[in-house]
């Protein structure tokens, strides 16, 4: 069993009402697998958010970034994580 550090910001604290949190997941799991315990944890709501989508060539609904590091240089959702990683999960912001 590993525990990572999981904090949101944005769009999704304000759905989760909490920005830092301990996830307990198992040996070996991958991003995927957290995204998943987060979506079972805090419903629909924050699930649709957490959906990969169809079309990769659209800019993806959700960012996670693995001890600095954004998930797309550690192998997408299929990134294993270690005990103590430190993640930040976000929905993109824009404006101008």
């Amino acid at each position: 069993m590993i525990t990572v550090r999981v904090q949101t910001i944005g769009l999704l604290r304000s759905l989760i009402r909490q920005g830092d949190r301990g996830v307990d997941l198992h040996d070996g799991g991958m991003v995927a697998d957290l995204l998943a315990s987060l979506a079972q944890t805090y419903g629909p709501r924050v699930a649709v958010h957490f959906i990969e989508p169809d079309d990769l060539a659209v800019h993806p609904p959700l960012r996670v970034i693995v001890n600095g590091r954004d998930i797309g240089v550690l192998g997408d959702r299929q990134a294993v994580l270690s005990d103590g990683d430190d993640i930040l999960v976000l929905t993109p912001i824009a404006g101008g």
